[in-house]
């Protein structure tokens, strides 16, 4: 629980960080890894503003279906009605929970009978189908109604790789300003202290270490995930040297894209994670574990070490410090693989889910003009910190958390994503351009400390956008992927839990590379090349 001194240090810092990250005119985290900043975006007007003060001259109301976490969106928050003063839009929100987002966003589809704006997650091949089938406006037609994105599409090269057949059919989610996380290994180090261990740099290490672990803390697991063994090895994988399924890896052949479990690096990962299984390191839950069994088990001190989002790390922390002060989750630097490299993959400055619009909505102008509001100045304070005066005030023309918000939340299980949900703003709500300071502010001082280690230089890799291709290669993908991946998801489990022995590698990547995932390497490397040829 947060002390009194605790909230006055959560305020300070958020003057210090706000306040900092306005000096620099940088748009988020650089593909150098320099430190993060923020500026704010040009503000723009339009034609409706100079008439009637708002954005829209006529009042209009949007249904908006989002994903819902835990959590739950206020749906009521006063930032919606501020929203409306400010811009006429009254914003009619859908909150689905998570979990069903793509099975509810499918089924609307399938039925045509789709929401006026609806948030599709970036890379799901419904998005592409919906948009060549006239479901989705193209917002390619309304650029002139689009002042913001249309600047930001010539800033970020990365945008345009959401476009189907050449135009753009939804507004991005856009990364302003990210507190830097990744999929990491997180250990417990006070646990590791005290049995005088010392800190994995491989790893063969991290082997010793999580049998010590056993040895020393029987009822203990060392090692807990959420979502069985795709996830661990889209994390583990790529930092042991390999992937999951397809992937950009930037040490093959300068940067290509790979079907890892077709390859033999990809047998290092499913080796350790198999001699984990078997010696009980590894839970004996973990491919049914959800998201919600891995916090729990971690949050309690029944699991030692975890690799995923290592913001995590923060609330388990909170969690289980008031029962034992000493208990600290620690983030380790990337270990050195089998094959002599060190590196792991953080999460990409844009998130780039789409926001699209109906292609029958009555009014596509105005919502053109909505979505394109939210990347501005103004839209952009709105979206991610509420009211002014209310929620936060300016200082030296930086946004900075009023401190009876911060005190409000300061206990908060989660301060973040309680704030968040409550006031309506930010990723877990309704933005566009996410600005993450908040984040900082309401986090430990850990997560900002971790955040500035997950940098180039310690080989942090940001993950890529996968190219757009042509309809051809789309139904070519659509073919081989359900056939190659089907393969890789019926047998994956059976390699970590020994029921297919490791000798049988060779023969399983053989069928992978036989079912097509050599196809699919070339499909994707040369859209990829055509890509970067058509935007230098």
């Amino acid at each position: 629980m947060h002390t009194k001194k605790t909230v006055y240090m959560l305020v300070c810092l958020s003057i210090v960080l706000l306040g900092a990250a306005g000096c620099s005119d940088t748009k988020g985290s650089s593909a150098a890894g320099d430190k993060q900043t923020t500026t704010k975006p040009t503000a723009t007007t339009t034609e409706g503003e100079k008439k009637s003060g708002k954005l829209l001259d006529e009042p209009v109301t949007f249904k908006v279906m989002i994903p819902d976490s835990s959590p739950q969106i206020v749906k009521d928050a006063p930032v919606f009605k501020h929203i409306f003063e400010k811009t006429n839009v009254k914003l009619d929100l859908e909150p689905v929970p998570s979990a069903n987002y793509d099975q509810k966003a499918q089924t609307l589809i399938a039925t045509n009978n789709l929401p006026d704006i609806m948030r599709v997650p970036n890379g799901k091949p419904y998005f592409n189908e919906a948009a060549k089938n006239g479901m989705f406006l193209p917002i390619s037609d309304y650029l002139d109604y689009a002042p913001n994105i249309k600047r930001l599409m010539k800033e970020n090269k990365e945008i345009g790789k959401g476009q189907v057949n050449g135009k753009l059919y939804g507004f991005p989610l856009l990364g302003h300003w990210k507190l830097q996380l990744a999929q990491a290994p997180m250990i417990r180090m006070d646990l590791l202290k005290e049995q005088n261990l010392e800190v994995p740099k491989t790893y063969d290490d991290l082997y010793r270490v999580l049998k010590k672990f056993k040895e020393a803390y029987p009822d203990k697991i060392p090692f807990t995930n959420r979502e069985g063994a795709a996830n661990l090895l889209i994390s583990m994988g790529f930092a042991m040297g390999s992937g999951f399924k397809v992937y950009y890896d930037p040490d093959v052949n300068g940067g290509e894209y790979v079907y890892g479990p077709a390859h033999a690096e990809f047998k290092s990962p499913l080796e350790f994670l198999n001699k984990l299984y078997k010696e009980k390191l590894l839970d004996p839950d973990y491919a049914v574990n959800t998201g919600d069994n891995m916090k729990e088990k971690l949050s309690s001190g029944r699991a030692l070490f975890y690799f995923d989002n290592n913001s995590f790390g923060d609330q388990f922390n909170a969690s289980l410090k008031p029962t034992n002060p000493n208990a600290q989750f620690e983030m380790l630097l990337p270990m050195q693989n089998d094959f002599g490299k060190t590196r792991n993959s953080m999460y990409k400055k844009d998130w780039l889910h789409h926001f699209t619009i109906n292609s029958k909505i009555k009014n596509p102008k105005a919502a053109v003009q909505f979505l394109d509001w939210m990347y501005s100045d103004e839209g952009t304070l709105i979206t991610n910190y509420g009211i002014e005066g209310e929620h936060f005030k300016m200082e030296n023309g930086k946004p900075v958390i009023d401190d009876s918000i911060m005190k409000q939340f300061a206990t908060a299980k989660d301060p973040f994503r309680n704030m968040q949900n409550a006031l309506g703003v930010g990723f877990l709500a309704f933005a566009l351009n996410v600005d993450e300071h908040a984040m900082a502010i309401t986090s430990t001082p850990d997560l900002v400390r971790w955040s500035e280690m997950i940098v180039p230089k310690n080989g942090y890799v940001s993950e890529v956008v996968p190219p757009p291709f042509t309809d051809e290669e789309i139904d070519k993908l659509k073919t081989i992927l359900s056939k190659v991946d089907t393969i890789v998801n019926q047998e994956i489990d059976k390699f970590v839990m020994g029921v297919r022995p490791m000798s049988d590698f060779d023969s399983f990547a053989q069928k992978l590379k036989d079912s097509g995932s050599t196809e699919i390497e070339k499909i994707y490397n040369e859209a990829n090349d055509r890509y970067k040829k058509s935007n230098p």
